[in-house]
């Protein structure tokens, strides 16, 4: 039986809309100002325009609504387009008229980071799931995480068989070890593997943290690629990780 997800107005992103919307009115009251047109005449005043501090308001009111806007608040936009519902099979998923089997993957990426997650299909086309969209987006990510690492991971093993270094966005991994910013980190050296959370305001960044040799290395997991497969491979050389 198909997973469905019904589709939930995203209340974050939309807030970040009106916010990045309020910024340009406050930026259109200032430079207004000038010509006599008082569009916020409590708030912004000639006394306030002369104000000191008025000019930054006016530098930073343009690039935090195009960052609110088309940034943070970009999974509005997408809500308004995309299909209401998402069914997910065992062999692959469907959204809308797209859809992607889970055979046909060849690179998964999770943005922790915006809580997106990429499908790379061999055509060279991506599908961009926004898991703020969907209504069970925990069950979404483990279902479709744990069958495309089903897939690529037997390709995986038999490359590093074979002595090649498989390539993971911003790692890579061959029968030594992890290469991480072109410098082995060699099995034998490797003390602990684990994720870390790093909560900043309204923002979550998640990491990989690899302590080899006493020093700590912080890997951001939202670009790592085929990241289900790396962890696996992990758990099986690094029982203890």
């Amino acid at each position: 039986m198909p997973l469905r997800h019904d589709r939930i107005f995203p209340r974050y992103a939309f807030c970040c809309v009106l916010s990045g919307l309020a910024a340009i009115y406050v930026f259109c009251a200032m430079v207004l100002v000038p010509a006599k047109i008082y569009i916020l005449p409590y708030l912004i005043t000639p006394d306030f325009v002369r104000y000191k501090g008025a000019f930054f308001v006016l530098v930073l009111a343009i690039p935090a609504a195009i960052y609110l806007i088309g940034w943070k608040g970009s999974d509005f936009f997408a809500w308004l387009r995309t299909p209401q519902v998402l069914t997910l099979g065992a062999h692959g998923l469907q959204l809308g008229a797209t859809t992607v089997a889970f055979a046909d993957v060849t690179q998964l990426r999770h943005r922790h980071n915006r809580n997106h997650l990429l499908l790379t299909t061999r055509d060279g086309k991506t599908l961009r799931l926004r898991l703020d969209l969907w209504d069970d987006a925990h069950a979404l990510v483990a279902e479709v995480e744990e069958a495309v690492g089903e897939v690529l991971r037997h390709d995986v093993e038999r490359r590093l068989h074979a002595g090649d270094t498989v390539p993971f966005g911003a790692l890579a991994m061959n029968a030594e070890g992890l290469v991480h910013k072109g410098q082995l980190i060699a099995w034998s050296s490797i003390d602990t593997i684990r994720t870390q959370s790093d909560a900043e305001a309204m923002d979550v960044d998640e990491h990989l943290v690899i302590v080899a040799d006493g020093r700590a290395r912080k890997i951001d997991r939202s670009k790592i690629d085929n990241e289900p497969v790396l962890m696996v491979c992990l758990m099986q050389r690094l029982p203890s990780a």
